[in-house]
């Protein structure tokens, strides 16, 4: 059966957990991951439901969701028109979840659903939390991965205040007042943690197991993480132009002190034969200081041009579920 309007929305009572998982060419992982999730949620007080969200996957997966979604009510399969990524495929899922608490989690089995039990009860058992997040005990990712991992980690640290100790990953679970502030944020370029950060000062972590991948390769290679990491850079702060401005007022006063030196060298007679060399360095630096302001200058207007017209995070191409 396929729904092309009907979100998770419905008019029956919320389940207690839902789970999110955006998904890119994820055929070989999704029978085992889905068994198991099914597993761990079935022991779990309270009802569920499992969102999956094919970002426009080039493989098996769409057809594999919409199989596994028709012959189970707790699940929902989401298919996306086009590749937005997994921040925006993730927005998509918590936008159209439902449960009292929901979980994120990648679709790749690094993340054992064998450990939502301990994200859930934690955030359950404490009142002034509003999400607790999985903090791997060794991580397994590539080297490229966790060098991308750590500028994330510094532009959350200098842009939310972000205590050092504390590492956010995509293993995560949110209470419902937290997925609605998290949701209503309708930037074009998502960046999950950062919004969560931004949305509450109540968050906790938890160690939990960090498999290594069995099966595929890893969809973050170095041209992605340099695009997610400019994406996040000029979409959640201004320090480049704070620090392009510092570095032009420097580099403007080095220019007046040597224009100074200079001007009392000539004068004094101790200059008789034109600085070819000093003139060709202070060239280039301030050529190259006007480039790199255009550049950065650029950036923002570029993404407030996308966030202004408009453009849709995602567009849903269909929604498979059992009714």
């Amino acid at each position: 059966m396929v729904n092309n309007e009907k979100t998770c929305h419905e008019e029956n009572k919320a389940p207690e957990i839902s789970v999110v998982i955006p998904c890119f060419n994820s055929e070989l992982t999704l029978p085992e991951l889905n068994e198991r999730l099914k597993k761990v949620l079935d022991k779990l007080e309270g009802s569920y439901e499992i969102i999956y969200v094919n970002d426009a996957s080039k493989d098996r997966t769409v057809f594999l969701l919409k199989d596994i979604a028709l012959k189970d009510q707790r699940i929902i399969a989401i298919d996306l028109m086009f590749n937005v990524g997994q921040f925006r495929a993730v927005m998509c899922g918590l936008e159209n979840s439902s449960g009292n608490y929901v979980v994120t989690m990648d679709d790749d089995l690094q993340h054992p659903p064998e450990e939502i039990p301990k994200l859930y009860y934690e955030l359950k058992n404490n009142s002034e939390l509003d999400a607790v997040i999985g903090k791997y005990i060794k991580r397994e990712h590539s080297l490229i991965r966790k060098m991308g991992s750590v500028l994330a980690r510094k532009i959350r640290g200098r842009v939310f205040n972000k205590p050092k100790d504390f590492h956010p990953t995509s293993f995560r679970c949110l209470n419902r007042p937290l997925v609605d502030a998290v949701i209503s944020h309708k930037t074009m370029f998502p960046a999950i943690s950062m919004l969560i950060f931004r949305s509450s000062a109540r968050v906790s972590s938890i160690e939990v197991f960090h498999e290594q991948k069995k099966l595929g390769v890893s969809n973050y290679n170095l041209a992605r993480l340099v695009k997610i990491f400019i994406n996040h850079t000029f979409s959640y702060t201004s320090l480049p132009l704070k620090y392009i401005s510092f570095l032009g007022i420097s580099i403007s006063i080095v220019g007046f002190a040597l224009a100074f030196y200079y001007l009392s060298r000539y004068f004094l007679g101790q200059i008789t034969l034109p600085g070819w060399t000093t003139v060709i360095i202070l060239i280039n630096l301030y050529s190259g200081l006007l480039l790199l302001s255009v550049g950065i200058i650029g950036e923002y207007l570029l993404k407030t041009l996308k966030e202004v017209n408009g453009y849709p995070r995602y567009h849903v191409r269909n929604i498979y579920r059992k009714y």
